[in-house]
């Protein structure tokens, strides 16, 4: 998603309003789910390294 609104956003031509406010909002969400797929594996691999320990 957020590759995807940045490719938009980057279109050296000028494209309507609608869609670089769609471009923007892709590029954010894709911002946010790729730092909470980040926290979870990070918290998955804190919890079996303590699961390892015991």
């Amino acid at each position: 998603m957020g590759s995807t609104g940045a490719a938009i956003l980057a279109v050296p031509v000028a494209i309507p309003a609608v869609l670089i406010t769609v471009a923007t909002y892709l590029t954010i969400a894709g911002t946010v789910v790729t730092a909470v797929s980040q926290a979870v594996v990070s918290d998955e691999s804190k919890e079996e390294t303590k699961s390892d320990v015991n």
